[in-house]
């Protein structure tokens, strides 16, 4: 009677693993800071010379302009006029002194796991937009303006972004000041999926991607000052709250995507 119990109870223990590992969200892995269960992400070097700013990885070089404007602010002085992306012998330039809202600076640029796409995130005077670069013909996109065009409103800004290690997706956050929502955009289809909202975040801060890509994790801001861990599965659709995160908590997370 007792092994029968002991046989009932492996059984049960094992539905549980099981049923768990079908529902794509390891809670375990979700509040891990352990590198080893995250992407790798491609570091660029940044350098500043004379009227340009440079960012380097391996084969690709991304070079921006810049100059200076007359008769405004001096926050509002600098502005990039051009961005030239050098890739071996391949080399595309994106002219932006045309765009209505001048870009400032950049602020971070990323390569996709497959070298097919670069994302550049740039400053504007008030958020950042995100440039997309197909390596292999030189077009571009402004994902701001994808989101608007499918009927987003308020996109201000994008600020936090991972390129998922297994596909061309880029996962990211958009908002204005007050309202952060998270989407994942497949490149090579051009649409979106818009993860559900657990709460009103107000910001989110950080978005690392599992390394088999089913699974990502962000920390998002609700209420005001207060940090939460939420994982997506890209299986379920689902997103659960893992934990409170603290400000000591928050900046050992953010060591995971520099």
């Amino acid at each position: 009677m007792k092994n029968l119990r002991a046989k009932y109870a492996t059984a049960f223990l094992s539905s549980i693993v099981l049923v768990g590992s079908l529902s794509g969200v390891s809670m375990a892995n979700a509040g891990t800071q352990n590198p080893s269960v995250y992407q790798s992400i491609t570091k660029f070097k940044k350098s500043e010379s004379q009227g340009q700013v440079i960012w380097k990885e391996k084969n690709i070089t991304v070079t921006a302009k810049k100059t200076e404007l007359k008769n405004v602010p001096g926050s509002e002085k600098s502005v990039i006029t051009s961005i030239t992306i050098q890739k071996g012998e391949k080399i595309y330039t994106i002219k932006t002194d045309g765009f209505d809202d001048k870009l400032r600076d950049i602020s971070s640029i990323s390569v996709s796991p497959s070298s097919h796409w670069l994302a550049i995130q740039t400053r504007r005077s008030a958020g950042e937009t995100v440039l997309l670069m197909d390596m292999k013909n030189g077009k571009h996109q402004i994902l701001n303006d994808q989101l608007s065009a499918a009927g987003k409103e308020n996109i201000e800004t994008i600020n936090s972004y991972n390129w998922s290690p297994k596909a061309d997706q880029l996962a990211f956050s958009y908002g204005d000041p007050a309202r952060s929502s998270i989407a994942i955009y497949d490149s090579q289809k051009g649409t979106f999926t818009y993860l559900p909202r657990e709460t009103d975040y107000i910001s989110t801060s950080l978005i690392l991607w599992n390394k088999n890509g089913n699974q990502l994790n962000y920390i998002s801001e609700y209420p005001s000052d207060q940090k939460r861990l939420y994982t997506y599965s890209m299986i379920t659709k689902k997103v659960k709250t893992v934990k409170k995160i603290s400000e000591k908590e928050f900046q050992q997370w953010l060591k995971l995507d520099k």
